[in-house]
């Protein structure tokens, strides 16, 4: 692995330490890069104080009163005394709607390795029911949540996967990984996929957790892999993207195919991929976005964005064909930190060079902060929504030439 994304790394495991060592001391802001969702036309976003809030975007308040959500802290390793202190959050809030309990929302805990559940009522999230709180798991939850077969599927750092039932949240099914898992799973029809730091694909089982396939990439695992046409697209650590048959973890391509190639990746692969009209998106921490033939695995655009891009992009707009990048430079100076938004037309093909720059892509800046956080956007919405480091709320309609703050979450009482 090059020195340079040895650093990287280093740096992004660096946060969850960091996490710890604040949230170990009374009064002390938590980390975590949570994003959020839209639901029924309601924000559900986790703060990065702890604090689960639902918000109107149509007039940017807040929806009652936010959830407070704490654990116990012992003296921790600066040995402060025991208090309380915010939960950290890097899994985004999941919505479930039923006739009974209601509609419900869910968010994963990283130091108590539990899965919380709020319901959503009258307008206003409602304190936690006793059956909305999962037992303790074994590890922390990092990657995202999935709600399908009515279930909710997630992975914790010790390796091991999860079926939660999302009435009571009892245990389904686990399945033990002998990896760190930082990503979250991705299901299609009656199987689970997931990647993991063993440089190993696994599809599961989605009814009982047992092992269908696995495939062995070169480089370790964070990315969320994407399910399109029968295939599971990942990318890994050593700088390759992968397209694997669903059914049998066969390799249909890999990207690059040649070592050598001008336009080959720098860095490696963290965000989420997105398919939009057979084309995946893959960013890359490069500061390139990838856009690759879903059959072929031939490169169709390079998009130069610039900064690294650790933040998961959305697919948003009436039909899905615009996507939002976030790229991001993290400093400990808040001067050099910067975050910015590309939106990309998928659509426009008056594009015929394979290499498009920053430049020919419109962009929102929003300086001094940097975005970890995974986009998030309405469907068939025309606004995207950015959770910044300094947990301010953003909003971009495509339509217009700035951002507009939403609100500043870690002052939500």
């Amino acid at each position: 692995m090059a020195i340079k994304q040895k650093f990287v790394l280093g740096v992004l495991a660096m946060l969850l330490l960091v996490a710890l060592v604040l949230t170990s001391c009374t009064g002390a802001i938590s980390r975590g890069w949570a994003g959020g969702t839209v639901y029924n036309g309601t924000i559900f976003v986790a703060s990065k104080n702890g604090k689960l809030i639902a918000i109107d975007p149509t007039n940017n308040t807040t929806l009652g009163a936010p959830i407070q959500l704490s654990v116990a802290s012992s003296g921790g390793i600066l040995g402060c005394s025991p208090s309380s202190s915010p939960l950290v959050m890097y899994a985004s809030p999941v919505v479930l709607n039923t006739s009974d309990p209601g509609t419900v929302v869910y968010v994963g805990g990283y130091q108590d390795g539990k899965i919380h559940g709020f319901l959503f009522k009258d307008g206003a999230l409602v304190e936690k029911n006793p059956t909305f709180l999962s037992d303790q798991l074994k590890g922390q939850i990092v990657g995202g949540i999935i709600i399908d077969n009515n279930a909710l599927y997630f992975a914790t750092s010790d390796g091991t996967v999860y079926a939660l039932n999302p009435k009571d949240l009892r245990i389904i099914w686990s399945h033990k990984i002998k990896s760190k898992i930082w990503s979250a799973p991705a299901v299609d029809g009656n199987t689970l996929y997931i990647g993991c730091f063993n440089k190993t694909v696994y599809a599961l089982n989605t009814a009982d957790g047992t092992e269908k396939w696995q495939y062995k990439t070169a480089g370790s695992i964070n990315s969320t892999p994407v399910i399109y046409n029968y295939t599971v697209y990942i990318g890994d650590y050593d700088r390759y993207f992968y397209a694997l048959d669903a059914a049998t973890g066969n390799l249909v391509w890999k990207f690059p195919g040649d070592n050598t190639g001008a336009n080959n990746p720098k860095n490696f692969f963290w965000a989420k991929p997105v398919e939009i009209n057979g084309v995946i998106y893959a960013p890359c921490l490069d500061g390139n976005v990838y856009a690759l033939d879903a059959i072929a695995g031939s490169l169709v655009h390079k998009y130069e964005l610039g900064d690294s891009i650790d933040s998961s992009p959305v697919a948003f707009g009436i039909n899905g064909n615009y996507l939002a990048v976030a790229t991001s430079v993290s400093s400990t100076d808040a001067k050099k930190q910067r975050g910015v938004v590309f939106i990309i037309n998928t659509t426009d093909t008056s594009k015929k060079d394979i290499v498009i720059s920053a430049s020919a892509v419109p962009s929102f800046n929003i300086p001094g902060e940097d975005i970890n956080a995974p986009l998030f956007a309405q469907i068939n919405g025309n606004v995207v929504y950015v959770h910044t480091t300094r947990d301010n709320l953003y909003s971009i309609d495509k339509a217009a030439k700035e951002s507009q703050q939403h609100i500043n979450l870690s002052t939500v009482k």
